[in-house]
């Protein structure tokens, strides 16, 4: 196998383990099953994220946070719903990760969210005001 086809499978495999992960969500998914459902040991699959310079909790931990950008910019979830979405057992834990990840808590990212939507929505409708009174097209 030469570089470029190892380089494919292994991306071809953080695909696999992260499309994985985010099945299982809201349940907190292991290595143990995720090396399963990809027909793989453990070790195989440790070694195979080791090459790739992440680990499994990293892959995880990334999963989480995507979906979280996701939930809090595209639903009317609470942040207790989202923790649970997420797999976290407490609240507490969801805000604490985010904030990690963010650096902002999870309801400020989503105020700031928010506020972006009406900036642009406003703009939109004042670019089609301005259209309208100028014959802008």
């Amino acid at each position: 196998m030469n570089s470029n086809s190892a380089a494919s499978s292994s991306a071809q495999l953080l695909r696999e383990v992260r499309q994985h992960i985010r099945q299982q969500l809201p349940k907190q998914p292991s290595l143990d099953m995720v090396a399963t459902a990809l027909h793989i040991s453990n070790r195989t699959l440790q070694r195979l994220l080791q090459q790739q310079q992440t680990r499994f909790r990293d892959l995880l931990a990334h999963c989480r946070h995507q979906a979280a950008l996701h939930y809090l910019a595209n639903s009317d979830l609470s942040l207790q719903q989202i923790a649970y979405q997420l797999g976290f057992e407490e609240q507490s834990s969801f805000q604490k990760a985010f904030k990690c990840w963010q650096g902002c808590s999870p309801g400020v990212f989503r105020q700031h969210k928010q506020a972006a939507v009406n900036w642009s929505q406003h703009n939109k409708a004042h670019h089609a005001q301005l259209q309208v009174n100028y014959g802008i097209n």
